[in-house]
């Protein structure tokens, strides 16, 4: 039978997706800090046997004394509960960022689900197998030949540009960059078409909606790269290097 602090535990886990670990240990963190606060002395809050217990630790006549600290008489736990949510939420945002950012600059294919009039984009995608977010988008991350072309429910080829942690409205949430006007763009397209994932291709430079330049160290098939040039909506010149 599950204990009042394992339910606790337990629920905090479903709610955030964290560890149980991470968990317990953001619990310990907010309850030292609020009783350190509280008894205006260092209070160290540990679970034990899956039961928080808390220790003031202060000097006397020379000597650290270790002080037990009771919680069943504590006041406050709405407001405990509520930093604890926000904390947790934090934690969670965060641990989502660093997965996130490890596939930054790689390409990711999308569902465009919202056009706002300013011209950005909403788009489903899965940065994580089975796991769709919102990333956006801005108008101005767009190629002026294609910024009226694209609309909802089209799938189309991004560039994941940038992950980070924000604050809406005192909430941590997870913000999704995209583009579609990047020299990586072009390069991750004509890689993902290719059986050799250690090819290296790259793009000199990028006119976009008209021209990309591109060095390859092998031959690229034409059928790849009109492949990309179709998706990108403009001409793509490969040429074959040793050095690029």
């Amino acid at each position: 039978m599950e204990t009042a602090y394992q339910e606790i535990i337990r629920s905090f886990v479903d709610k955030y997706g964290l560890s149980r670990g991470q968990v317990i240990a953001e619990i310990e963190k907010t309850f030292s800090s609020m009783l350190s606060q509280w008894h205006g002395q260092n209070v160290v809050a540990l679970f034990s046997d899956d039961q928080l217990q808390a220790i003031a630790y202060h000097g006397q006549s020379g000597m650290m004394r270790q002080v037990p600290v009771t919680l069943t008489t504590m006041r406050g736990w709405n407001t405990i509960k509520h930093i604890l949510d926000l904390n947790l939420g934090k934690a969670a945002c965060l641990e989502e960022v660093a997965r996130y950012k490890k596939k930054e600059h790689q390409l990711q294919w999308g569902e465009i689900i919202k056009k706002n009039n300013d011209g950005s984009l909403y788009v489903e995608i899965e940065i994580e197998p089975g796991t769709p977010v919102i990333a956006v988008c801005p108008g101005n991350h767009l190629g002026l030949h294609e910024r009226d072309m694209l609309t909802v429910g089209q799938r189309r080829a991004f560039h994941l540009r940038r992950v980070e942690a924000v604050l809406l409205k005192n909430t941590p949430r997870v913000k999704i960059g995209i583009d579609r006007v990047s020299k990586t763009l072009v390069e991750k397209l004509l890689q993902s078409r290719m059986e050799n994932k250690n090819i290296r291709i790259h793009c000199l430079a990028r006119y976009v909606g008209h021209k990309s330049f591109v060095e390859s160290t092998t031959f690229l098939p034409k059928k790849i790269i009109l492949a990309a040039s179709r998706e990108l909506n403009e001409h793509i010149q490969v040429k074959v290097t040793k050095g690029c």
